[in-house]
């Protein structure tokens, strides 16, 4: 899903990236390059932290509702 977002913003700026402001500064091969520098570490660090066990928490007593006589 996150490459598909990354495919999708990069057809955007490519289309669409000369006719921005700053971006219009930028060369051509940067619309092609930089979605894919930001997207891939986003994506890669969401991989890898799904992929990591998940640390359990202490057993803890169960909270009730506070009992006020």
């Amino acid at each position: 899903m996150g490459t598909s977002y990354v495919a999708m913003l990069t057809a955007f700026y490519v289309d669409n990236g000369p006719h921005l402001p700053l971006w219009d500064r930028l060369p051509t091969l940067s619309f092609w390059l930089l979605p894919t520098a930001v997207g891939a570490p986003v994506i890669a660090r969401a991989v890898l932290r799904a992929r990591r066990p998940h640390q359990e928490r202490p057993a803890t007593a169960p909270q009730g509702p506070a009992n006020y006589h």
